[in-house]
């Protein structure tokens, strides 16, 4: 028999909390479109009164509808990095590789860099409201939110040889947890940054997100072994 794993309950609150940080922030704006993404990556205090202030005028709705989904996404760091962590300490087991404790490393700086990044964004937020300058918070926002994205996309590269060991829909995978790293290696050898490269990397984190999910629900063989993510039960009937 085979039973839900932790890294399976991870994965199942992870895609209801998406739902519910998608909710909170229409449920204040009437918008699902919200600046969240482009809220972590500013630069300066311009870029964030280009997000929440018009006409001299700051947009509380729109304020509040972030800061509603950052008090959500308190619930949603823990889901995402325990999916990653889960993820990796089931692989270290069956497959012996001491990589996938780089993996858990990088998970665990993840959730730390979120929690910090949270913490400016209130703090950015509060400031703007008060029409305070808040250049300092913004300055840190800026190191700590790419180290957690930086640690995603290095996780997803680890995660990567994992696939590689199967047959075609593993190959396909590990060439689509490459992207975030290959796009910032991009960015770097172009020199090209611009804020549609942020959506597109973040994109890609997400749907490398996805096709782990989608990875830990189906069980896998290749040339030598089975594994799966389920936990086993005998059965005692």
């Amino acid at each position: 028999m085979k039973r839900i794993s932790p890294v399976q309950y991870a994965a199942v609150g992870l895609i209801l909390l998406s739902l519910l940080m998608y909710y909170v922030y229409y449920n204040q704006t009437g918008n699902f479109n919200s600046p969240i993404i482009e809220f972590e990556f500013v630069k300066n205090q311009q870029d964030v009164k280009n997000i929440f202030v018009e006409n001299n005028e700051i947009k509380h709705d729109i304020v509040k509808g972030v800061k509603n989904q950052n008090i959500v996404d308190y619930a949603y760091m823990f889901f995402y990095s325990s999916l990653l962590f889960f993820a990796f300490r089931k692989l270290s087991v069956f497959e012996k590789k001491k990589i996938y404790y780089l993996g858990i490393a990088f998970s665990i700086i993840a959730l730390i860099s979120d929690i910090f990044e949270n913490i400016q964004l209130f703090q950015i937020s509060d400031l703007l409201l008060n029409k305070t300058g808040f250049s300092k918070p913004v300055n840190i926002l800026y190191i700590i939110t790419r180290l957690k994205w930086l640690s995603l996309a290095f996780a997803f590269i680890i995660l990567s040889v994992h696939y590689y060991n199967y047959k075609l829909l593993g190959k396909l995978f590990a060439l689509i947890s490459t992207l975030p790293l290959l796009s910032v290696l991009t960015l770097i050898f172009s020199g090209n940054s611009d804020n549609s490269f942020y959506t597109i990397f973040t994109s890609f984190i997400m749907l490398d997100f996805v096709i782990l999910m989608i990875w830990i629900f189906i069980p896998h063989k290749n040339n030598k072994e089975n594994i799966n993510f389920y936990n086993s039960v005998k059965n005692t009937l």
